[in-house]
């Protein structure tokens, strides 16, 4: 891991930005980004926006395929490509304004030899109040573990010490199901299996040892309650309204779980318009575990600026704030600029905030409308703080 990015990463990323347009102005128009490391309930995100896209794809009959390219760079998985496609379905007497039942299939490789497989079929029901979807999974993901805790005071060759690599293999199985219970409002149910492997693991280091949880790998098996409230006016890049959500997951030996634990979490986000164009964003972010959790799922502050995994422990938090204005360029509507900024930190114990020590991080972003009319961005984001400078091209926006 290289904690500096060096200058000609960053003409990588503007390269990146043209090559990426080229495919999606010419017919994939609808793309997305999905992280496949996050445990938070963004699951219940994710199928609306290929749900989106399905909508937008040009179908014939009652059958639609949209491909699409999936292209990202970010520091811990370098270069990204891929491609995916979105099946949709309609009854022949469904309008376009009707969500199609779906099914999403995507993959990439990075650089970094990480590959991922993700397929995610979605079902409506109870004249399109209800939804079942699942996310269906693999992935061989070369990664990096730097311990648990560590405090804001240590130093990017610190961190570069502590370092250890190791290779996580897993497959995934995620099946929700959602019910509009009034207006916004909605509830529901998920499932969460994973069948882990800690494999590569560096000889003498801490994961080698076998003393911390989950260094062996495992199944962790359990289920909860999500709910959602939605009042966003676009899914991909919203100009005013909330999305807040909450989950509590538990997983136990009867579930199949190697691991007995708890994991509970709070989004909450808010968008409001500044002037006529322009739009400042703001989340926050908990997530609280209990019990044997395996190191591997333990909560991060997601903070562009920091490293991912370099600060994690059993609890986590975040604050956000973005603020996203338009760029006249060439007068096209389609170019876009953003300043961010974050604070938050990783710590044990959730009864008390001696433990926890604030990390700071924020930066500028570029944008760039694939889509004008769904919102679709391309983004090239600088994140910065005092562990290092940190680019990141990304589609869709962070939050």
């Amino acid at each position: 891991m290289s904690m500096n990015m060096p200058t000609k990463c960053l003409r990588i990323f503007i390269i990146l930005i043209c090559l990426s347009c080229l495919p999606l102005i010419a017919g994939a128009e609808e793309p997305q980004e999905t992280s496949v490391s996050d445990n938070t309930a963004d699951g219940v995100e994710a199928p609306t926006k290929s749900t989106q896209e399905g909508e937008s794809s040009k179908e014939k009959g009652r059958l639609g395929i949209t491909p699409f390219p999936v292209i990202y760079y970010t520091p811990e998985t370098s270069l990204a490509l891929g491609g995916g496609v979105v099946f949709t379905l309609r009854d022949e007497d469904e309008t376009l304004e009707t969500r199609p039942d779906n099914l999403q299939v995507m993959t990439a490789y990075t650089l970094n030899n990480q590959f991922f497989l993700m397929l995610s079929p979605e079902k409506y029901f109870n004249e399109q109040r209800g939804r079942f979807f699942m996310n269906i999974g693999y992935l061989n993901w070369p990664t990096s573990f730097f311990g648990i805790g560590n405090e804001s005071g240590i130093d990017p060759e610190e961190i570069e010490d502590l370092e250890e690599t190791y290779t996580d293999e897993s497959f995934m199985l995620q099946p929700w199901i959602m019910h509009t219970v009034v207006a916004d409002l909605s509830m529901g149910l998920t499932l969460d299996w994973k069948n882990t492997n800690v494999e590569d693991v560096e000889d003498g280091g801490m994961l080698e040892q076998g003393d911390i949880t989950g260094s062996d790998g495992g199944v962790s098996s359990g289920m909860g309650p999500v709910i959602a409230w939605d009042t966003r006016d676009n899914l991909f890049s919203p100009s005013r309204g909330s999305w807040h959500k909450t989950w509590a997951w538990i997983y136990r030996e009867w579930m199949g779980s190697d691991f007995d634990y708890e994991y509970y979490g709070l989004d909450l986000r808010h968008y409001r318009p500044i002037g006529r164009e322009s739009v400042l964003a703001m989340q926050g972010f908990m997530a609280l575990t209990s019990g044997e959790v395996p190191f591997n799922e333990y909560p991060t502050p997601l903070m562009r600026g920091l490293y991912e995994n370099v600060f994690i422990d059993k609890n986590a938090v975040a604050v956000r704030a973005e603020y996203r204005f338009p760029i006249d360029f060439f007068a096209s509507g389609r170019w876009g600029g953003a300043v961010f900024g974050a604070v938050g930190d990783a710590f044990p114990d959730a009864t008390t905030t001696e433990d926890i020590d604030l990390k700071v991080a924020g930066g500028v972003g570029l944008r760039y409308a694939l889509n004008k009319k769904e919102k679709i961005n391309v983004r090239l984001d600088i994140g910065v703080s005092q562990y290092g400078v940190f680019p990141y091209v990304m589609l869709q926006e962070a939050f």
